[in-house]
């Protein structure tokens, strides 16, 4: 059983959102019996200062309520201690297939807190919030370091063989695509495999630290449970103690702690208005699909016996997710945290082939959506089929020089994870550029110059493809704006501005989409994996720039 410092330097402070300002508030009660009842804030959230006593009548506190273990050589004390809170950060919330995404990035880039942009690698991963938490107190070790980088080289490695394939089968009929895929999937299954228990394991050194190394454990840290004073409770609450246990609690399996960051989405979702979702101008419902955490839009005037499917589908889900929730609630007050572990290992053994089952289902429901259009996928622009071709082709060349910036951004990162790789301007177009970091290895110093000067030619090639785009993106205005005045004059009911809005949104909308290009494969692809759909969709969510801090 883990004990606390009889004088704790770190209290955890957990923020539920990414970026959230500090919290402070008064001293949670003490026991259902007190005269005076503080207000419900404070029966989870910490104060930056504690008053205690210790007194060797009581030699064994219990953890969960912020005590110690007493000392014979301690008569009795007391004082206050100033608390030093370590922030941790969740990920952003994936959003639902084909959301709109946030194109400012200025409200990033001056937010109050920044993490450092290597952490978007992690979106999807387990071991996040406790990384987040050492990242942003630069209490990240050199070894830590360097197995996250060969971590992150061999995921990445498994991504762009499961790319290239998917890109060798774009012309393949459904049917071939699929049987290639599920064989495809064979072959990557024991790195898959291998790659979810190293995730795992760093977890686990995160969180629990070793001899040399600090760890961060949220869940081990506060001093409140669930069931402490239920009178206090909220569905808050639990949505916190849901979230932790996806990153901090030992026991669960990794369909467990991805499911768990779905229920806690879905518990929020229900912190909501309860007609939030079918208001005619809201985007939803969506249906919370697999990989965990991913959501869609379903079309409308389903067969019948896909719809069936489907409830069974959200059925068998809901059982896991109320058996998880469940769990955690029960054991969230157990005075052995073995007991807690250990219920929850034989949870997950239980749920295992479930798991599977759910899986198969979700399997059946892809096949059988994929005759239906995507509702979530955007209209066709209004203008001839030759401009549409134009477009389509603008837009592919900006999405190739795009991802080429991107990917020569995340493989120099690779080489150079403690410099700053990043955007810049230079002859007012965009570059990269490469920072040295004064902690990086002397003997990098000769890579880096040589990368550098690489660079230097890579910033030049895609100076010249930008300005072909510019070039390209003012006919295909130009274009854009004659056929404008044509159908205004024939039709005066919009006005050339009025029609240019239309046209600019539904462009929008075209470029939004793309970006979900991988997402939308995870999801709904037949024949991959629920290993390779995770691996995927976790790539997917890093491509989307999802912001990490919020002002």
């Amino acid at each position: 059983m883990k004990s606390l410092s009889p004088l704790p330097l770190l209290l955890s402070a957990f923020v539920l959102s990414a970026g959230a300002a500090d919290q402070t508030s008064a001293p949670a009660p003490s026991s259902s019996s007190d005269t005076v009842r503080e207000t419900p804030r404070s029966y989870t959230d910490h104060t930056s200062t504690i008053q205690y006593r210790v007194d060797t009548n009581f030699p064994n506190y219990h953890p969960y309520y912020g005590s110690h273990i007493g000392s014979p050589l301690m008569n009795s004390y007391s004082g206050t201690i100033q608390i030093e809170r370590r922030r941790i950060f969740l990920p952003p919330t994936p959003p639902a297939l084909g959301e709109p995404l946030r194109g400012d990035k200025t409200g990033q880039t001056l937010a109050s807190l920044t993490l450092p942009p290597t952490l978007r690698s992690y979106i999807y991963e387990i071991f996040y919030a406790p990384l987040s938490a050492l990242m942003f107190s630069e209490d990240l070790s050199r070894k830590r370091r360097e197995t996250l980088d060969a971590y992150l080289a061999a995921r990445t490695q498994a991504v762009t063989a499961l790319r290239a394939k998917l890109d060798s089968l774009a012309g393949a009929d459904p049917d071939t695509r699929s049987r290639e895929l599920t064989a495809f999937a064979s072959t990557q299954a024991a790195a898959l495999a291998s790659l979810e228990s190293t995730a795992e394991s760093i977890r686990d050194n995160l969180v629990n630290g070793s001899l040399f190394q600090s760890g961060v454990d949220w869940n081990n840290l506060r001093d409140w449970r669930l069931g402490d004073d239920t009178r206090w409770e909220s569905q808050a609450d639990e949505i916190k103690v849901i979230t932790g246990s996806v990153f901090f609690q030992e026991g669960l399996s990794t369909p467990q702690r991805l499911l768990l960051r779905e229920l806690a989405m879905e518990l929020s979702d229900s912190l909501r208005s309860p007609d939030a979702e079918i208001a005619l101008n809201a985007p939803g419902p969506y249906l919370y699909f697999s990989p965990a955490a991913a959501r869609i839009r379903l079309p409308a005037n389903l067969p019948p016996e896909l719809d069936a499917k489907l409830d069974e589908y959200r059925a068998k889900k809901t059982v896991l997710k109320k058996e998880l929730r469940d769990a955690l609630y029960r054991g969230d007050r157990a005075f052995w945290e073995s007991t807690r572990i250990n219920a929850l290992k034989s949870l997950a053994a239980k749920q295992a082939p479930e798991f599977a089952a759910i899986e198969q289902l979700a399997e059946e429901i892809r096949v059988g959506l994929s005759a239906f259009p995507n509702p979530a996928r955007p209209a066709a622009l209004p203008v001839p089929p030759a401009l549409l071709k134009r477009i389509a082709a603008y837009i592919g060349e900006k999405a190739a020089w795009q991802k080429a910036m991107v990917e020569k951004q995340s493989a120099l990162r690779a080489l150079f994870p403690d410099d700053r790789i990043e955007f810049s301007r230079s002859e007012g177009r965009p570059a990269l550029q490469i920072v040295a970091s004064r902690r990086s290895k002397p003997e990098l110093k000769t890579k880096r110059e040589a990368a550098q000067a690489e660079l230097a030619t890579f910033n030049a090639s895609q100076r010249k493809s930008y300005d072909a785009l510019v070039k390209e993106k003012e006919l295909v205005s130009a274009e854009i704006l004659q056929i404008a005045g044509s159908l205004a004059s024939r039709a005066p009911v919009k006005s050339i501005d009025q029609l240019l809005v239309e046209f600019g949104h539904s462009l929008g909308q075209q470029e939004n989409w793309l970006r979900y290009a991988d997402y939308e494969t995870a999801v709904l692809q037949p024949g991959l994996s629920p290993e390779q759909r995770r691996l995927l969709f976790g790539a997917a969510l890093e491509k989307l720039d999802l912001p990490l801090t919020e002002r």
